[in-house]
């Protein structure tokens, strides 16, 4: 029997392995910025259910109000944080502080005032 040949080729290039497209990591900002779009819509969605609950019901729940007012800015923090996403730079860094700001000041508004 012959001797064994190796399984996969090792070349001298270190840019011959490397995919053409460097892989992006997110940073602490754009994730929390997604963290707090993705609650806004889970949030969205409990308050849908607590609404038809309520109405179904006839006691008291959230009011139609409240609910457009999550509804809307679970949109468009989603709309601003896929832009936030797939914009480099100071640009996107700031969309995705916006979206941090926006998420927050609704949230403050209406659960804690």
């Amino acid at each position: 029997m012959g001797a064994a040949e190796p399984v996969s080729e090792s070349t001298s290039d270190p840019s011959a392995r490397r995919s053409r497209h460097r892989a992006r990591r997110p940073g602490v900002l754009r994730s929390v910025s997604g963290v707090l779009a993705a609650g806004m819509v889970a949030l969205v969605g409990g308050l849908l259910v607590a609404y038809v609950v309520a109405l179904r019901e006839g006691a008291p729940g959230p009011g139609a109000a409240t609910l457009l007012v999550h509804a809307v800015t679970a949109v468009l923090a989603v709309v601003a944080q896929v832009f936030a996403d797939r914009t480099p730079g100071p640009r996107g860094a700031w969309t995705a502080a916006g979206v941090i700001v926006a998420v927050g000041a609704v949230l403050t508004v209406e659960w804690l005032l």
